[in-house]
């Protein structure tokens, strides 16, 4: 059995950038090492000059710099006993099979360890196309592994599931860099709400209010909505730590807090499409949703705010490239895809003329007819090089359009929200809350005491009880009348008010409405109205026990409200 790693061999920042690949190539072929070298090999160059063959590949291509080489580690199970004859056979045929005719490498097979293994070093640019060599996510995984394993099978020795894990409860790679990718937001939100933050249960406090959940019995560990792992945010910034959050929430010092978003009022366009329309509701959305974090619970949509630029640039490419309907943009697709391919084979072109040239040079004056030959089509290339990746960055763009979720926070945010040119957040206070649980338990102790009473005074209970019928009744009917949104289907009313613009945001033909019939929350109606009339604290005894429904003076006084 065998693992194969994978290495990359980065430019140095001295006066040779291509320093750290000789000093590679010099390391694996150490002769104490090696049985003095008999166990080293290369392809499509000799050992001895590989450095220079390479070094002047990068030359002829221009492209002496950043990335400098691979390098490959196959490592056998010390169990099997490998012989060094079958760890030859392996890498040999592993380094012919990934590179080919296209690249220069060097292999050798080491022996100063318990365990046989081996290295495969090889130029990062091709001496056939002056392309360098990619190796994509999923490389080992997916090609390299396998090709490892194709070749131990072949002399009997055992292989390495390419899909293996040490630890099958661990999530995937991308879910992986998912999570640690929110870790920027998490510290963000945070500094903002440590430094608007009177106290530490205030800092809790807005924290929540932004969606985050708290670890219980852990200090200041938070969970975003819809992720796996808690995050530590003393770990993230020392700030947080018990000791030091407390100064900083005991000193608040309001920062501007940080918008992914920006004001796109600039993007709106005249007689847009529908499809366009609701790409631009989505941005407009987005950025209100910054604009109330605080109350529609902002870390919630975390994962579409850090990626608005890119949906900024799929709205553009729509409106640019007057893009109308997903079909127009299949076909946008297509188009770009047959232009590819043109510039792919214009590069051929040249990459096997210069191929052929630089083979049958056989003296400098052949070579210098070369060089001049090269710099006249390098501009071309140059030119070819930048197009194909603008196309191609277009070509993701429209991919990723295609699998958009155009509805995010569509009914977080309503139609008639304004953006505003500055940057600043409304932070909430605590005494919102604090209200609403002092109001839910007067209602608590107020029910208690009209129970306990009816032992007392059986003609008082009931009258006291068709008081609150008639009261309930009157309130009930006042409540229905203040009505809640529902949603209905219609085929003629499908728009939204954006700014200044009328700008349909759907395409379900669904609009809001206005229904009187069903009653509202009785707490939260009760809040509202003592809210209106100064605050609990300010409102007379006789004025709550008329927003509770209770007649004070059939029970003589003795119901209390606190």
């Amino acid at each position: 059995m065998a693992i194969t790693k994978i290495l990359n061999i980065q430019e140095s920042e001295g006066r040779n950038p291509a320093s750290h690949l000789k000093n590679a190539l010099e390391y694996i072929q150490n002769p104490d090492k090696t049985e003095e070298c008999i166990l080293v090999g290369g392809i499509n160059c000799l050992p001895d000059t590989a450095f220079e063959q390479m070094e002047e590949t990068k030359n002829i291509f221009h492209k002496t710099g950043k990335r400098q080489g691979y390098h490959v580690i196959i490592s056998f199970s010390p169990e099997e006993k490998v012989t060094a004859e079958q760890a030859m056979y392996v890498l040999e045929h592993f380094a012919k099979d990934v590179l080919g005719d296209d690249y220069e490498a060097v292999y050798a097979v080491r022996t100063d360890r318990e365990h046989m293994h081996g290295h495969l070093i090889w130029n990062s640019v091709s001496m056939t196309t002056g392309k360098k060599y990619n190796s994509p996510k999923g490389n080992w995984k997916n090609h390299l592994q396998p090709i490892t394993n194709k070749y131990c099978d072949e002399l009997g020795l055992s292989i390495m599931p390419a899909g293996y894990s040490r630890n099958p409860k661990n999530i995937s790679r991308d879910k992986w860099e998912k999570e640690m990718s929110m870790k920027e937001i998490i510290l963000r939100d945070a500094k903002m709400c440590a430094y608007a933050a009177g106290n530490v249960e205030h800092f809790k406090y807005l924290m929540k209010r932004l969606g985050y959940v708290f670890k219980k019995d852990a200090w200041m560990e938070v969970q975003t909505p819809g992720f796996r792992y808690y995050h530590k945010l003393a770990k993230l910034d020392e700030m947080f730590s018990e000791d030091m959050l407390r100064h900083y929430v005991d000193m608040p010092w309001m920062a501007k807090p940080y918008f992914y978003s920006s004001d796109i009022r600039g993007l709106h366009r005249a007689k847009m499409s529908p499809f366009q329309k609701k790409f631009y509701a989505k941005l407009y959305r987005l950025r209100v949703v910054e604009q109330k974090r605080f109350v529609v619970g902002g870390a919630k949509y975390a994962e579409d705010l850090k990626r608005f630029h890119q949906l900024q640039d799929e709205y553009l490419l729509l409106v640019n490239n007057d893009i109308k309907s997903i079909v127009e943009l299949v076909d946008f697709i297509s188009e770009k895809e047959d232009r590819i391919q043109q510039i792919e084979d214009r590069q051929k072109e040249i990459y096997r003329e210069s191929s052929s040239r630089k083979r049958s040079i056989k003296n400098e004056e052949q070579y210098r007819e070369y060089q001049i030959w090269h710099m006249e089509v390098q501009e071309e290339l140059d030119e070819l090089k930048q197009e194909k990746k603008g196309i191609k960055r277009q070509i993701q763009l429209a991919d990723d359009i295609i699998k958009e979720d155009l509805y995010t926070a569509y009914y977080a945010v309503s139609g008639n929200e304004e953006i505003v040119a500055d940057r600043d957040v409304e932070i909430p206070g605590m005494e919102d809350d604090m209200l609403v649980e002092r109001t839910e338990k007067a209602v608590v102790e107020l029910d208690i005491s009209v129970t306990g009473m009816k032992s007392d005074n059986n003609q008082n209970e009931i009258g006291v009880q068709k008081e609150q019928t008639g009261s309930v009744r009157k309130q009930q009917t006042d409540l229905e009348g203040i009505g809640i949104p529902e949603i209905h289907n219609s085929p003629d009313v499908n728009v939204a008010r954006v700014g200044e613009s009328m700008t349909d945001v759907t395409d379900k033909n669904e609009f809001v409405e206005i229904r009187e019939t069903e009653p509202v929350d009785k707490a939260g109606w009760i809040v509202r109205r003592i809210s209106e009339l100064g605050g609990y604290e300010n409102v007379s005894d006789s004025v709550k026990a008329d927003i509770f429904g209770f007649d004070i003076a059939d029970v003589s006084g003795s119901i209390r409200l606190f």
